[in-house]
């Protein structure tokens, strides 16, 4: 009899590993920067709600951003939202404060810059406030981690490309781990500056990733290059901030690259 149990503990561990392990995950493409990361039922959004293309870079289309308002199936079942940075091509105050009042138990993590403009937006007596996690991170500071509602979130600070102009944005490189299983890195609008990754080259050698989404600019220089392939540490490179002219020509956009992009919001990948 206890043989018999002990083999039924056994059979139902392994099913139940296994079953884990089954679970697909992929990352779905929404426009410009926007990448939505799901795993089985555990679902992330980046840079998901703006309302600039600034003439070059591509909306998330309004198809996409109602199913994301009405939690439309895959757009369902959101559990956080990450900003990189404000600028009108990756957060719009307005955009993102009416999907957080439309899904009342999600959080939003972003810079300090991110959390002033949401007051700017509602107020400082919101109660919305109260979801909004930020950090106030600059390139020289040590990276930040911490745990919430089932996310291993990790974070560090690379400098805007542009150089001393876009100095004082704060751009977050988040790396979001769903169901201690599958890691994304989103690296926002990270300049390719070699010095700014060795800095922190522990961070990024911490925790081997999944996937990471780097500009499209990564693949343009010997420098980006060399930060994919010396400390991304990603299994999966997939670029974004693609121009909106890329739509619809996304073979000839990535064979030019020589690596994957996103080019046409609603493209998915599946995340091995």
């Amino acid at each position: 009899m206890r043989i018999r149990l002990i083999l039924a503990i056994l059979f139902l561990a392994t099913c139940g590993a296994a079953s884990a392990h089954d679970i697909s995950a992929s990352a779905s493409y929404l426009g410009n920067e926007g990448v939505l990361v799901a795993r089985g039922k555990t679902k992330v959004v980046f840079d998901a709600f703006y309302a600039d293309s600034y003439g070059t870079y591509s909306l998330v289309p309004d198809s996409i951003r109602s199913a994301l308002l009405k939690g439309t199936p895959p757009y369902d079942g959101i559990d956080a939202v990450f900003v990189s940075h404000v600028h009108g091509d990756h957060f719009t105050a307005s955009h993102a404060v009416a999907f957080l009042r439309a899904h009342r138990k999600v959080k939003l993590f972003g810079s300090t810059q991110t959390f002033d403009a949401l007051v700017e937006e509602v107020g400082k007596e919101d109660p919305l406030l109260k979801r909004i996690v930020s950090v106030d991170l600059g390139p020289d500071d040590a990276p930040k981690s911490f745990d919430i509602n089932g996310l291993q979130i990790e974070v560090v600070a690379i400098p805007h490309a542009g150089g001393k102009s876009r100095a004082s944005i704060q751009n977050l490189s988040w790396r979001v781990t769903l169901d201690k299983d599958t890691t994304v890195l989103h690296l926002g609008d990270a300049d390719t500056r070699l010095a700014d990754f060795e800095k922190h080259a522990a961070h990024f050698a911490a925790r081997h990733a999944t996937a990471a989404f780097p500009p499209y600019w990564f693949f343009d220089s010997a420098a980006g290059k060399s930060i994919i392939d010396t400390y991304l540490n990603a299994d999966q490179i997939i670029g974004i901030h693609v121009p909106a002219a890329a739509i619809g020509h996304g073979d000839a956009w990535r064979e030019r690259a020589g690596g994957d992009l996103f080019t046409d919001p609603g493209e998915s990948r599946k995340l091995d």
